[in-house]
């Protein structure tokens, strides 16, 4: 009898490629999506830098913040248009996942607190002051998870 020539790999070998080609993949995709909301939690961040930027040089060009009891920023209306059309910006920046999401739950003082979450950048101002709300989706290098809120004297909380 002659000597038997076996090529290949057998079941168990073949399993053993595919589950860790499986975990591998998922560890892939996990790692992805928590540096996509890294991304998009600096983008948070520099996207409300820029709106305060933007309303400090406002109330020096006007001497008041537009006025709204409580708005998503856009530039078709609203303040966010006040902002265009007074070229104090180029664009009114949009949150990246959720641009027309209201916050569940406003304070009377006009920002998002406790329940609400995955919103745009709320805006509400009188004369004299202004709040911006938004929502950071990771902790991360950007801030905590949760609900972040600027004012003309810089972050609330």
């Amino acid at each position: 009898m002659g000597k038997i020539n076996l090529k290949g790999f057998t079941l168990i070998e073949l399993l053993v490629i595919i589950s860790i080609i499986g975990f591998l993949t998922v560890a892939a995709l996990f790692s992805f999506n928590i540096v996509r909301m890294h991304s998009r939690d600096a983008i948070r961040v520099g996207n409300v830098a820029t709106l305060n930027r933007a309303l400090a040089m406002y109330m020096n060009d006007q001497g008041s913040y537009p006025i709204a009891s409580g708005e998503c920023l856009k530039a078709a209306s609203g303040s966010g248009k006040d902002l265009l059309d007074s070229d104090v910006i180029v664009d009114v920046p949009l949150d990246p996942l959720w641009p027309t999401t209201v916050p569940t739950s406003v304070n009377e003082d006009g920002y998002a607190e406790g329940a609400a979450s995955n919103f745009c950048y709320y805006y509400m101002g009188t004369n004299k002051n202004y709040y911006i709300s938004y929502y950071l989706e990771s902790n991360s290098k950007s801030g905590s998870a949760g609900i972040h809120v600027t004012a003309p004297a810089g972050a609330q909380n």
